[in-house]
């Protein structure tokens, strides 16, 4: 038996992420979650080559890809929820 949405049902489901048009571009959210990673990553970068965790690193740039990822993965579940 197929259940009908009211509008108060449609208020309490989760909100999709807004898109951004800058300057005619189109920014979807993987777009803006790539793009507002790149400040978290570089932060995050800085203060481990501050704390010296970077000497222990075998291959400095596949870890910086991986973090960066990492970084990215991150925003894109908390943009979702």
């Amino acid at each position: 038996m197929a259940s009908i949405c009211s509008p108060t049902d449609l208020k309490e489901s989760p909100s999709l992420p807004i898109d951004f048009e800058i300057g005619g571009v189109y920014l979807p959210p993987i777009a803006q979650a790539l793009l507002l990673a790149i400040p978290v990553f570089l932060l995050l970068d800085w203060g481990l080559r501050r704390l010296g965790v970077l000497r222990f690193i075998w291959h400095e740039a596949l870890f910086e890809g991986a973090l960066y990822a990492c970084v990215c993965a991150a925003l894109i579940l908390l943009m979702g929820a």
